[in-house]
């Protein structure tokens, strides 16, 4: 029996146990040209799964291709993904009303106007600001609002003897069981609130008390200036989505950080060449 069992909590939840390398991501945000960088990566590409992080989408202008790929990556069973505060600012915002899920004109505006939701609007092809811009996206974006909608809030695995839990803004100090519940399926999309498992931003050092010492806590969410890792803490948002930023992946557990070189002005790569 393995030192530590995750919670059994949600129908949707993953557990990856492997004795091969896992490739942790961080925020992509839309940049296609820093994610291909890092997948191409022989110590990324050898990894026998990939675990995005959590916002994959807005600010960059490539939203729908990265939603693309990483949606074919799980499909082929190389990778596992999380959802972050933009996705479910997206899903809430729009609304789903096959799965229940109704939409809310504030907070759709909101992610349009300061999440950088235009700019994944616009990679489908759509203005938001027109009359039917709710409507339209949403047939815009077709499978993958279903995709997005059904990510899990949280992944754990044990690579070799080294367990993990992976949560986009990471976790406060009240019990694991008390927090996890409070993303079950039933509460996720009705709540009045925005959920702090998403969105909190002071959790870096924070960890559930009861969580053990031996789990490594992994999370996107809180732009970091170089992925930080330790034996019981892993952040890897260096991206943030803005330009001038790198996108990382975390190697478990070796701990090796693979960087994307710093993306120019525009937010575009910007590989320079040596004479």
């Amino acid at each position: 029996m393995r030192a530590w069992e995750a919670p059994l909590l949600d129908s949707g939840q993953v557990e990856l146990i492997t004795d091969q390398p896992v490739a942790f991501i961080g925020d992509v945000h839309g940049h296609l040209d820093r994610l291909r960088w890092v997948l191409a990566q022989p110590a990324v590409a050898e990894a026998e799964q990939l675990v995005f992080l959590g916002d994959l989408i807005d600010r960059g202008p490539d939203s729908s291709a990265v939603v693309g790929m990483v949606r074919g990556l799980i499909e082929e069973g190389r990778a596992q993904a999380i959802i972050g505060n933009h996705e479910y600012a997206l899903v809430r915002g729009l609304g789903l009303p096959a799965a229940g899920i109704p939409a809310n004109l504030e907070l759709f505006t909101a992610w349009c106007e300061r999440y950088g939701g235009d700019e994944t609007c616009a990679s489908y092809g759509i203005d938001w600001r027109r009359a039917d811009g709710q409507e339209v996206l949403r047939e815009a974006l077709g499978e993958d609002l279903d995709f997005i909608a059904a990510l899990p809030w949280f992944l754990w695995g044990v690579t070799g003897d080294k367990p993990w839990l992976a949560v986009h803004a990471g976790l406060d100090e009240r019990g694991l069981v008390e927090q996890l519940s409070e993303c079950a399926p039933q509460q996720r999309w009705l709540r009045q609130d925005l959920p702090r498992f998403l969105y909190a931003k002071d959790r870096r050092q924070s960890r559930a008390h009861d969580l053990g010492d031996e789990v490594c806590l992994v999370s996107g969410h809180t732009p970091v200036e170089a992925a930080q890792v330790s034996p019981q803490r892993i952040l890897a948002d260096t991206s943030g989505g803005r330009p001038g930023r790198s996108l990382s992946a975390v190697l478990w557990p070796s701990g090796q950080v693979i960087a994307s070189p710093a993306a120019g002005p525009s937010g575009r790569l910007r590989v320079i060449s040596p004479e």
